[in-house]
């Protein structure tokens, strides 16, 4: 059995905690950003669903008939209005951390 220096036995599951803990972060940041929103511009968030509903609707003109329709009962029964708001706001999120860790690593070299 070889012999693994201490620096690298839980390495990989160092890693995976890191990762699984800026998400989990990262998802919680968006969840409270959604929340702030409701209670204080809640027109963004009716918005944003008016707009998801055109574009569904946009899609599913865009198509033949019968596969334009099962696109458009498709997206909106998979969580076309709030699900959709929800991922867009946590992509948000990671692409500005994503932003801000470029920067810093940048500014560091």
């Amino acid at each position: 059995m070889p012999i693994v220096p201490p620096e690298l036995k839980y390495a990989g599951l160092k890693r995976h905690a890191k990762v699984q803990s800026f998400r989990f972060g990262t998802m919680l940041l968006a969840w409270a950003l959604l929340v702030v929103t409701f209670l204080c511009r809640p027109q963004w968030i009716r918005d944003g669903m008016r707009a998801g509903t055109r574009a569904i609707e946009a899609v599913g003109d865009s198509l033949p008939s019968s596969r334009g329709a099962q696109a458009e009962v498709i997206l909106r029964e998979l969580g076309g209005f709030l699900w959709i708001q929800i991922m867009a706001v946590i992509f948000l999120v990671r692409f500005v951390f994503w932003l801000i860790g470029v920067a810093l690593r940048r500014c560091a070299q």
